[in-house]
């Protein structure tokens, strides 16, 4: 009853706040800068790929909290968390399930953040509040930025400082104990701008053991110098501590002993501490050519402490990454007609130590990941509005090995592996004066095995050398059209065919390669400002990821959702915006469930309500996350060895409300 109540009250402010909803907002428009999709400016009616540019405006519409909350409106993006909060949390591209962390890269100003290992991208490390805007490239982006971009890339940009001097304070507050406070400055003055930024992050969570405490500073410093010479530096520190719940059985869920919210593991932690500097210069030696050189330095070190039955296993892993980028950029037009070349050199190092101590175990692990790639990609307007792209890449890598067994048990190890890889894409747009574009573009991707993929001192051999590199040939074939000044859509297919692609298998126990899989689906949105000040947005996403052949063949592949569907509901009352939104994901098949076995993990709909009220320099924005308070879980693994369906419960009905303010000297 008291639900039926609730949904009706919800239903009756929806029915009559357009009629008050007023307020003037920006016609969707065609003529975005965007840098993720040539590695230099270019319009995005201008870029032969599905790539979304996500402002700032848009993401503190959306009241998010993390780049979970950003992502997870996107077509053709699949947000999953284990632990309901940031850490953890995943973004998949284009539907890899399980190793979606290794298929798809993350760039924060174009330096990549991507791990060497399995452990994924550590989405925690960035704070919404230094976010410019972020922009998602759906299909393969090696050619340009090699490793890990088989699936997608995203790109965070950064803010820099502009105008006059100005302090941002805000204090974000809600369920589970959320506590999350910041404080920066921000401002240009001459030829210098900066923006700095320090935050904390603390909950302690949906469940048992399920907190988390974090702390960031960033930094972004800009000189420009006489004779069009641009210096800037980007630095970052952030620390955290959190527990680890770990998953429920049904076993569990029904069996009357645990709630949703109880852990079976309340001694197990981590803790993360993660620096890095960004580098980067740049010139014009004349109006045409830009030469720029970027350079940077990440070193970051985890530890976990698990309590095994009251055996404690404790694991560390420390990394670094040293990367130089040079590249090249000539505007200059060949025959008369309009063409941008940029070309370059990706030199990235990085070591890793790591160390495992427990149960009868001691050992250390030197692995040193080296790799490198030269990439060009020319692009060059046939006609006014018809404009070819061209791009290849080739990339080689190396991995060192170095083992020791500190008990003797295991002999040591010291080896090498050597692969390498190439690229291309071809792409043809045709653009629609002042209606948007039609696309086609074709491309091969790749992703070399995680340095853990590659090796374990468990396996027979120890460095699984057979472990071939992933490929990929994608096409793809999308629209953006404005059907009015106030009606934009966007629909894009496509079709992929992978060889190599590599999981792990749990019914022999190591990381092996599929023979074949295939990507087929459909990316679509709508946009509709029905009247000033209300707003609709629509987005389906449909996509067929299965087995190619062999005894797996039109299995589907696990983890990945055949439908998504969003939709948001957007009202602007003067200085007062309220957004109701909705999320639906289609079932899926749990992680380890290759031969789809067992029955699949049901699909869920959650709605959100997020309201923002702005007034001068003051912003206060309320948010009901689980409008309906849906029970239901993002992840779960199937045990293949006991047929137990082990589930990471998400987070149910949770409220949030912040505060801030910015004042300009």
């Amino acid at each position: 009853m008291a639900r039926s109540v609730f949904r009706c009250f919800v239903s009756g402010i929806l029915l009559f706040v357009p009629l008050f909803a007023f307020a003037e907002e920006s016609p969707y428009t065609l003529d975005s800068i965007v840098v993720t999709a040539t590695r230099t400016e270019s319009k995005i009616k201008e870029v032969p790929a599905n790539i979304t540019i996500i402002g700032r405006e848009q993401i503190e519409e959306r009241g998010a909290r993390t780049l979970t909350d950003v992502f997870r409106d996107e077509q053709g993006v699949f947000t999953r968390s284990l632990l309901g909060n940031p850490k953890y949390s995943t973004i998949d591209i284009r539907g890899f399930g399980e190793t979606a962390a290794q298929n798809s890269l993350f760039l924060i100003d174009g330096r990549r953040v991507n791990e060497i290992d399995m452990s994924g991208t550590d989405l925690m490390q960035v704070p919404v509040e230094m976010i410019e805007r972020i922009e998602i490239y759906r299909g393969p982006a090696s050619v340009l930025y090699g490793d890990n971009a088989i699936g997608g890339a995203v790109n965070i940009i950064l803010k820099k400082g502009e105008g006059a001097p100005s302090v941002i304070a805000g204090l974000n507050t809600g369920s589970y104990d959320l506590y999350n406070p910041y404080l920066g400055a921000s401002g240009k003055q001459g030829r210098f701008s900066y923006n700095i930024l320090t935050s904390s992050y603390e909950t302690s969570g949906y469940r048992h053991n399920n907190d988390i405490r974090a702390r960031d500073a960033f930094g972004s410093f800009s000189f420009d110098l006489p004779r069009d010479f641009t210096v800037s530096v980007k630095a970052g520190h952030h620390r955290d501590t959190y527990g680890l719940p770990g998953p429920l059985t049904d076993a569990d869920l029904h069996g009357g002993v645990y709630d949703r919210k109880d852990s079976k593991t309340p001694l197990d932690e981590g803790n993360t501490e993660d620096n890095f500097i960004d580098f980067e210069a740049s010139a014009k030696p004349c109006e045409t050519v830009l030469l720029s050189l970027g350079a940077a330095y990440r070193k970051r070190h985890s530890s976990f402490h698990y309590d095994m039955d009251g055996n404690p296993w404790d694991s560390m892993r420390r990394f670094e990454t040293m990367s130089l980028t040079p590249k090249i950029t000539i505007k200059e037009n060949v025959f008369s007609l309009k063409n941008t070349l940029v070309g370059g050199i990706d030199y990235y190092y990085s070591p890793s130590r790591s160390n495992d101590l427990g149960t009868g175990s001691d050992s250390d692990t030197n692995i040193n990941k080296t790799e490198y790639g030269f990439y060009v990609n020319d692009e060059i307007h046939i006609m006014k509005d018809l404009l070819f792209s061209a791009g290849y890449r080739l990339a080689k890598v190396k991995y060192d090995i170095d083992y020791t067994d500190n008990t003797g048990f295991l002999a040591p190890i010291n080896d090498f592996v050597k692969k390498e890889k190439d690229a291309f894409r071809f792409g043809l747009n045709y653009i629609l004066p002042e209606k948007g574009n039609i696309f086609v573009n074709y491309s091969k991707g790749f992703r070399f095995p995680a340095t853990d993929e590659y090796f374990s001192p468990f396996a027979a051999p120890p460095i699984n050398e057979a472990l071939e590199p992933h490929t990929a040939k994608e096409i793809d074939l999308g629209i953006r059209f404005n059907f009015a000044k106030n009606i934009g859509a966007s629909a894009t297919v496509f079709s992929g065919r992978h060889k190599n692609e590599i999981y792990y298998n749990p019914l022999t126990f190591t990381n092996s390669n599929y023979g074949k899989t295939k990507r087929e689906g459909l990316e679509a949105s709508f946009f509709w400002l029905i009247v000033p000040g209300l707003r609709l947005d629509l987005g389906y996403t449909y996509m067929e990821a299965k087995f190619d052949g062999d005894d797996l063949d039109g299995n589907r592949v696990p983890m990945v959702p055949r439908n998504k569907l969003t939709g948001a509901l957007s009202f602007a009352l003067n200085e007062l915006t309220l957004t109701f939104s909705s999320l639906y994901v289609g079932d899926r098949y749990m992680t380890s469930d290759i031969r789809n076995t067992y029955p699949a993990l049901g699909g869920f709909t959650i709605h959100d309500l997020t309201g923002v009220y702005t007034w001068k320099g003051l912003k206060v924005t309320g948010g009901i996350r689980n409008l309906f308070d849906r029970q239901y879980s993002e992840y779960a693994v199937i045990s293949n060895a006991t047929g137990a369906r082990n589930y990471y419960p998400s987070p149910e009905r949770n409220y949030i409300l912040g505060v801030q303010y910015i004042y300009k000297f």
